[in-house]
């Protein structure tokens, strides 16, 4: 195949797609016709996916700074596991003390089932020996100067006459104690014993140190250490990124996750809850602390509604147990499962709206995987069921990029649908380092939605779903995932999405938080910091439009317009595609009266191979300024590089 240049390319009509010569292209035209209103744009557009994957939830998202808290992790030789560590160091034979992962004592006595890993503590026996300080300790332990860590443990003791120190200390032979709280008496059943630290200096790599003196045995088990300035035991410092998205909705708990969940395993009181095992991801050990009180209480901080996937078929779940679920949430405290919520703190129902039937089922990675026909069987056995609880739930179905599944799930799903989820990733494979590809795949999309609304047209107008695109991202290098190239493609997709905006009622791109090279907040044990995807996500989601105007623009500026709920503003959002040349754009404003200054925000890098990380957090960046305006100005864009422009309209 003749591969065409990239500059040709990337001077593509934003809607037609047709090519242009590059030396055509350094000054464009974009006119808007205020009077000329083309639909209305859906509150729900931008909304978020967070998934149990990899430390997605454990350590991005939640705040608990401690891993293997419940010493579920297999042991070594020791008798430790990864995490944990002999203190001070395995220099000498501290015969006093042993340490080992005890399979027949725990809290809670937990017992093993189908995906759970049951119940495990750490045991350590004691006599008398000449190291005087020792016990079992945690490394890179990030703390912070002045913060209150809260934390606590379960312990159990079988003739033990001693005490037990709780430190934050230097992880270095003979290092600084940052902080330390005794427990004078640890005797009898589990108990469980809390304390406070607060570290007298910061240090990204510190030790957290259980210390033990004394003779005897004792259990140790579901140990904790949350910073005091988390929210709901979620981290601050992400929880601030994701309220900055303005999500409308926030998608859990997955994902291929939702295949293998079960939703008892994230209910009752945090340190009775099961350690299950991740079949999605590698078999990772998922700790049950974060579950669906803590996600909703999640969605609502960051100012969004919960949309929760059910288990369809999968790791043995049925319709019943869905049903079971929205009873749990929006059940009254009398009802069966509405007084577990209740008994979990929280007595009026939590109303949540949204609920998804499965999770790409049409692929064989899934659990509960099945052809079309089988998934509109089970889809309408479980909408019944849940709406049965809850008639006022939307529901939203399995789609597929494969019209032929699309047709038969809604031909045959017996029941009304709300939206219809399809997922779009784009990535090395399919773009085979052109660029061009990588640019123009949006448009690409645009054509299929003409497929789907031919297909919803077919149904009465009252039988209509609208489209969720509810998983989008892009499988790159992170030399290009966290460059301005992946800006363009989020910019360009989600203006597509904005000019269906008679189809596309959700979207949210895949992941909220780490999960893989994709996720948008990128969190570290020791900082965050955010891709450029997140940075074009965070800017159309704080300019979006209730009305989409009709717009006119030239290539290679990929444009749309919208204007807000009370018609004083106008929001501009405009894409250059061309990788090596600045535009003028000259925008023409049609029947309204604009203010003689207007907002422009861009999302733009020095360069296609800036890349933000760690260490460059702002090598891609959004930067902002007041230019000259009217119904007639001019506006540079820079090359590569990503615009939203805000008019006021004063009449």
């Amino acid at each position: 195949m003749i591969r065409r240049t990239i500059q040709a390319l990337l001077c593509a009509g934003a809607v037609a797609g047709q090519l242009a010569p590059a030396s055509t292209a350094r000054t464009v035209d974009i006119d808007i016709d205020a009077t000329s209103a083309e639909g209305r744009i859906s509150p729900l557009l931008y909304g978020q996916f967070i998934e149990f994957m990899f430390e997605g939830v454990k350590y991005g998202l939640h705040a608990e700074v401690l891993r293997d808290r419940g010493f579920e992790d297999a042991a070594s030789q020791a008798g430790l596991s990864p995490s944990w560590k002999r203190y001070p160091d395995d220099r000498e034979d501290d015969y006093a003390l042993s340490a080992r992962r005890d399979d027949e004592m725990a809290y809670p006595d937990t017992q093993r089932s189908d995906g759970t890993t049951g119940g495990h503590s750490l045991c350590v026996d004691l006599k008398q020996g000449v190291v005087e300080r020792h016990g079992v300790y945690q490394a890179r332990v990030p703390i912070r100067q002045g913060i209150e860590y809260r934390g606590y443990l379960w312990m159990k003791t079988r003739t033990f006459a001693g005490a037990v120190t709780i430190a934050l200390e230097a992880d270095i032979d003979g290092g600084r104690v940052y902080d330390e709280t005794r427990i004078a008496k640890a005797d009898g059943d589990w108990t469980k014993y809390t304390f406070t630290l607060t570290p007298g200096a910061s240090d990204p790599l510190a030790r957290f140190a259980i210390l033990v003196d004394g003779q005897g045995t004792l259990w140790i088990d579901q140990v904790s250490l949350i910073p005091g300035d988390a929210v709901d035991d979620v981290r601050a410092d992400v929880l601030e990124k994701v309220k900055a998205l303005h999500p409308a909705f926030i998608r859990w708990p997955g994902g291929n996750v939702a295949q293998d969940y079960r939703w008892q395993w994230g209910v009752g009181p945090r340190d009775a809850r099961p350690t299950w095992i991740n079949l999605s991801w590698r078999n990772e050990l998922e700790p049950g602390d974060f579950g669906t009180n803590e996600f909703i209480r999640f969605a609502r901080n960051a100012g969004a509604e919960p949309s929760i996937t059910v288990n369809v078929e999968g790791r043995g779940a049925t319709a019943d147990e869905a049903a079971a679920w929205v009873e749990y949430c929006n059940g009254s405290p009398s009802s069966k499962y509405g007084s577990l919520r209740a008994r979990d703190g929280h007595p009026e129902p939590y109303r949540v709206k949204y609920w998804e039937i499965g999770n790409e089922i049409w692929g064989d990675w899934v659990r509960g995987h099945s052809d079309a026909s089988t998934y509109a069987r089970n889809l309408g056995k479980y909408v019944a069921a849940m709406r049965a609880v809850d008639p006022s739930i939307e529901v939203i179905a399995v789609g597929d990029n494969d019209m032929a599944w699309n047709r038969t799930v809604i031909q045959r799903a017996g029941v009304p649908l709300d939206y219809l989820a399809i997922h779009h990733y784009y990535g090395r494979r399919d773009m085979q380092d052109d660029l061009t590809k990588l640019v123009a795949r949006p448009l690409h999309y645009e054509q299929f939605y003409a497929e789907v609304a031919a297909l919803f047209g077919e149904l009465p107008a009252d039988r209509r779903p609208k489209l969720a695109i509810n998983e989008w991202g892009l499988d790159l290098p992170e030399s290009q995932q966290y460059s301005i190239l992946a800006a363009l493609y989020a910019a360009r997709l989600m203006n597509v999405f904005e000019r269906r905006n008679d189809l596309v009622a959700m979207s949210a791109v895949s992941d909220l938080v780490n999960g893989w090279p994709g996720g948008i907040i990128q969190a570290g044990r020791q900082g965050v910091f955010v891709t450029p995807i997140y940075l074009v996500n965070r800017l159309y989601a704080s300019r979006l439009g209730v009305e989409r105007l009709k717009t006119s623009v030239d290539s290679p500026v990929d444009a749309v317009a919208s204007r807000s709920k009370d018609g004083r503003q106008i929001f501009l959002k405009a894409v250059n595609t061309d990788l090596e040349h600045p535009l003028t754009v000259r925008i023409r404003v049609n029947g309204a009266e604009l203010s003689s200054t207007a907002e422009i925000e861009r999302v733009t890098a020095d360069s296609v191979t800036a890349v933000n990380g760690f260490a460059t957090p702002e090598a891609v960046r959004t930067t902002r300024e007041s230019v000259p305006a009217g119904r007639d100005f001019s506006l540079d864009l820079p090359r590569h590089s990503v615009a939203v422009v805000t008019l006021t309209v004063v009449r």
